[in-house]
């Protein structure tokens, strides 16, 4: 038990001397942490002390630029200008600014920079920062006042400088342009008296000028110097056009309007005329136009007159247009005359030529392609070309001609007559070869008829039992088609176009036909000699005499000469391969020999 007790006692010894140490190190660290903020506190207050001070100084800096600015000896130099009216008044407005600048805005810039020097002592950061910012903004519109003030200033010094430069310039250009009116009065027209009242208003224009510039009115002066500038430019582009427009009025239209009318009576009596002559009308309308303008010049209305004269010019270049037109029509007309004249000469000769033939073929042959429409049409053009061409020489010899109009109208006879002859070309060569298609056509029917003879002497002397019925009926179709075209030649009248297209077909059934009766007696003959070849196994092959009897049958009875030999070449072929092929090439071999034996007799002879 009393060991027990000790033992406990023994570990809560232990535990309390742990506690007291543990204790003493937490403080100790504590300690640490309060010295070090503490420490850090005071670096950072002596910091702000110093950039606060350095605050306060740099917007002591600024503010002592702006005591740099020499405005009293720029407001010292003004007042030496002995200003009057509204430069004397601007001139107060801007030292009123100088003097509130002075009164009022320094030393509130100084107030707000010991502000901020004192709130350098505190730790209201907030209202330190505030405080610099008031005072940096107040130096700012203090510096702006200032820079206002000097611009001002200056303004009016090199007005003044300006205005009493331009007093000299303008005076020598007043006398320039009173010089140039005086030497040139007499180009300027009726416009002299507004141009010297220009230049008399410009003379009390400047004397104003002058004396607002001597009294030190800079402001006033430059007002009236714009208006100057503006009138002085005026006058002088008025000088510089008005002698232009003056000549012109005064000159020149009427120079060109009486050549005009001299041209146009020489014309006349030359035998020239003129669409809508309107020449006298149009002349004194110009006439009085001149004198409209020369009263405007006179009221100095330049631009209103530089239009009309544009409108004058127009005018007298279309009367000159007008003339020059007749006379190059003129040329165009005499030179197309002798043209037209022989070129509708040969369009008639050569519709009277059609009207003739078109009636010798029109008894021979049927004429439906509007040949002799199309002959009548050209005869009622050319006649009535014939009769414009005549109007047009009648109107030539009598002196009424409008040689423009003639001009226009012959350019569209010279086309007519080209389609004309072109129209008359082709018809003439659509019904020259009308006897020669006849001839053609004769002479293919002559042909058709031998070839048909031909073909019947052929399979007559092959001695055929008969014919099939396809055959003879193709045959009696061609020689129907070839008996209708010769009843067609022999009509009175020949529709040309429907024998020609009967030729075509009948040379085609022909073509046909002709194949049809070398298959015919190819095939009778290659029958003929395959049933004579296969009578030698007759009597020893049952197949080939059965072969052979039909083949008989179709040949002399049916007359199918294909199928008789189809049906006995397949036989022999069954009996012997390649038997029927050494027939049929020793026939064709033969049949080329015959065939060609008669063109060597005939090249020979």
């Amino acid at each position: 038990m009393f060991g027990a007790f000790l033992l406990a006692s023994c570990v809560f010894d232990a535990h309390v001397n742990i506690f007291i140490s543990e204790g003493w190190d937490r403080m100790f660290t504590l300690l640490i942490i309060i010295v070090v903020v503490v420490g850090a506190c005071y670096l950072g207050f002596v910091f702000y002390q110093r950039r606060t001070i350095k605050m306060a100084t740099d917007v002591y800096e600024n503010k002592k630029k702006l005591t740099q600015i020499p405005l009293d000896d720029e407001f010292a130099l003004a007042k030496k200008m002995n200003l009057s009216g509204e430069s004397k008044k601007k001139y107060g407005q801007l030292y009123n600014k100088y003097q509130h600048y002075q009164n009022q805005m320094l030393p509130d810039i100084d107030s707000q920079i010991k502000t901020v020097k004192e709130d350098g002592k505190g730790i209201n950061f907030i209202k330190t920062r505030k405080d610099w910012q008031t005072a940096n903004q107040t130096i700012k519109d203090a510096d702006a006042t200032l820079k206002e003030i000097q611009a001002g200033l200056a303004q009016m010094y090199d007005l003044n400088k300006q205005h009493h430069l331009a007093v000299s310039e303008l005076e020598k250009k007043y006398k320039r342009l009173r010089e140039d009116i005086l030497n040139e009065n007499a180009s300027f027209g009726p416009s002299i008296d507004g141009l010297e009242k220009m230049l008399a208003d410009i003379e009390g224009t400047f004397d104003e000028f002058t004396k607002l510039t001597n009294s030190g009115d800079p402001s006033a002066a430059d007002e009236v110097l714009n208006d100057l500038n503006a009138s002085n430019s005026k006058l002088e582009d008025y000088m510089k056009r008005i002698p232009k427009l003056f000549a012109s009025l005064n000159k020149e239209f009427d120079a060109q309007l009486d050549e005009i009318q001299t041209g146009y009576d020489e014309l006349k009596k030359k035998g020239y005329n003129f669409p809508d002559d309107h020449f006298a009308t149009d002349l004194k309308k110009i006439h009085d136009q001149i004198a409209a303008n020369r009263v405007e010049l006179k009221n100095l209305k330049v631009q209103t007159v530089e239009t009309n004269n544009q409108k004058i010019e127009d005018a007298i270049d279309k009367l000159y247009a007008a003339m020059d037109t007749e006379l190059q029509a003129r040329t165009h007309v005499e030179k197309n005359t002798d043209v037209i004249g022989k070129y509708v000469a040969h369009v008639r000769r050569q519709n009277d030529d059609l009207t003739q033939r078109l009636k010798r073929l029109n008894k021979a042959y049927i004429l439906n392609h509007q040949e002799i429409e199309n002959n009548h049409q050209f005869d009622r053009q050319i006649k009535a070309l014939e009769k414009q061409f005549a109007s047009q020489k009648a109107a030539m010899e009598d002196a009424t001609a409008v040689y423009s109009q003639i001009n226009a109208t012959q350019q569209k006879m010279l086309t007519a007559l080209a389609e004309i002859e072109n129209g008359q070309k082709d018809l003439f060569e659509a019904i020259i070869d009308l006897p020669e298609k006849e001839k053609n056509a004769r002479n293919a029917l002559t042909k058709f008829d031998l070839d048909m003879r031909n073909k019947r002497r052929r399979i007559d002397n092959q001695n055929l039992p008969g014919l099939p019925d396809s055959y003879q009926d193709s045959f009696t179709a061609v020689m129907r088609e070839i008996t209708h075209l010769e009843d067609d030649l022999g009509k009175e009248k020949i529709n040309i176009d429907d024998i020609s297209k009967q030729v075509i077909i009948i040379q085609s059934d022909m073509d046909t036909l002709n194949d049809q009766t070398d298959q015919l007696l190819d095939n009778a003959n290659l029958a003929e000699q395959t049933i004579q070849y296969a009578n030698r196994f007759i009597s020893s092959n049952p197949e080939i005499a059965s072969a052979s009897s039909k083949a008989q049958t179709c040949f002399e009875k049916q007359f199918d000469y294909a199928q008789s030999l189809e049906i006995i070449s397949s036989a022999l072929e069954n009996q012997s391969s390649g038997i029927f092929d050494k027939i049929k090439d020793d026939y064709f071999k033969a049949k080329k020999r015959v065939t060609a034996k008669p063109k060597q007799d005939e090249g020979q002879s």
